[in-house]
């Protein structure tokens, strides 16, 4: 029995060295800490990237859109053409479909009609991100010829 108790009081003293040695303490307290802290800033970044992402689609939208605009023969195909381009194109970039219920346009012509020559014309663009809820707005703008 005292070779036992002998060989259990060494075990029992390197367990308690080996738990007295604070090796490794700086890794188990930064999964403690740190790792908490970050997973709101990956929540963010997420919101940021998806949010950061419509923007540069309704920009680009906004300015195909009054493209198309300016290229028609007149202010009523301008307006009908447009429109089809606006919902072609946010299904293209893969908008959903709540997003695409929510695309609205808004143009501001400096002239009546809008397509006049050396008129300006300006185009807002917007949709509701659904993800985020959060309104997503873009403008575009065409000088036109004086030769028009």
């Amino acid at each position: 029995m005292g070779y036992v108790s002998m060989k259990l009081s060494e075990a029992i003293a390197s367990t308690k060295k080996y738990f007295a040695c604070e090796d490794g303490g700086a890794i188990v307290e930064f999964v403690a800490l740190a790792i908490p802290l970050f997973i709101p800033i990956f929540i963010y970044l997420n919101s940021f990237s998806s949010v950061s992402a419509n923007e540069q689609i309704a920009r680009s939208m906004a300015r195909e859109v009054l493209r198309v605009y300016v290229i028609s023969e007149n202010d009523a195909a301008a307006q009908d053409i447009s429109g089809r381009a606006a919902q072609l194109l946010a299904r293209q970039w893969k908008l959903s479909e709540a997003e695409v219920a929510s695309l609205r346009t808004r143009m501001d012509c400096s002239h009546f009609p809008c397509l006049t020559a050396n008129g300006r014309i300006k185009l807002t663009l917007s949709f509701i991100d659904e993800e985020t809820q959060r309104k997503v707005s873009a403008s575009a703008q065409e000088h036109l010829s004086p030769w028009l």
